[in-house]
């Protein structure tokens, strides 16, 4: 299984060379209005503005697609919670579900959908540098009251950068070890359990490592917390990225208004 989430495909694009603080903007701006509509004029409006940044970005569909397969379990199970636990009509060829459930399922999954979408997008066409830096300026009014921004920002991007790493190598030990004749599937719960330690392990050990690697190779470029450091490009926002932060943030505030 290969997470897109977390990664960055370097390609010449609009969205590419957009602000990175615009895109993080827009993105928890996107994020939040998704959250808010419930209506299919809305949802399907806000399916076509995703489809057009998309398009915009570059970046191939399947690879957008492969960002949303992990996360399809967590679709399907927040889905059937509203199907089988919201009160109202019952459908007469499912027991134990209503209507409003199974509206109000497929919307907040097409809402999850969306988020996803979003944020996959936004790592796939912003380096993580980059992605740092902007962090960094949202964050930088907190440094008047001593809260670590740099430090902050860093982290939260190493724990984005790390989840497709730690996708593939569970994938790579899952297929070593049934290559080796470790039955994960059969049996009951508690065997399950129990097969879950050779495959948990050697995770632990790689995570370890790579966590080991990473703080050598800050060290050996001189990265010491609380030290204001500098970058060699720095970066301001252009007459496109305004204009674009107006279109695309008005976008998502038209289709809040638009009726039910």
């Amino acid at each position: 299984m290969r997470m897109t989430l977390g990664q960055y495909l370097p390609v010449r694009s609009f969205v590419h060379d957009t602000d990175p603080r615009v895109k993080l903007f827009l993105m928890g701006l996107g994020i939040g209005a998704a959250f808010r509509m419930d209506s299919p004029p809305q949802l399907a409006g806000f399916a076509l503005a995703c489809a057009l940044l998309s398009l915009l970005s570059r970046v191939p569909f399947g690879r957008l697609a492969r960002g949303l397969t992990p996360f399809l379990w967590l679709f399907a199970f927040t889905a059937v919670l509203h199907v089988f636990m919201t009160p109202g009509d019952p459908v007469a060829w499912m027991p134990h579900a209503t209507w409003q459930g199974l509206r109000g399922g497929a919307t907040v999954g097409l809402q999850l959908v969306f988020a996803i979408w979003l944020s996959t997008l936004a790592t796939l066409t912003t380096s993580p540098l980059d992605m740092v830096w902007a962090m960094e300026w949202f964050l930088r009014p907190l440094k008047v009251f001593r809260v670590p921004v740099d430090e902050i920002a860093l982290l939260i991007m190493l724990a984005i950068r790390f989840i497709p790493i730690l996708f593939e190598e569970t994938d790579r030990i899952l297929k070593a070890q049934k290559a080796r004749g470790v039955d994960i599937e059969s049996g009951w719960i508690l065997r399950k359990v129990r097969s879950l330690v050779p495959i948990l392990v050697p995770l632990l050990h790689g995570v370890f490592r790579r966590a080991d690697d990473l703080a050598v190779a800050l060290t050996l470029r001189g990265y010491s917390p609380g030290i204001e450091r500098s970058r060699m490009k720095e970066m301001k926002a252009r007459t496109r990225d305004y204009l674009s932060l107006a279109l695309v943030g008005g976008l998502f505030v038209l289709l809040l208004c638009l009726p039910g």
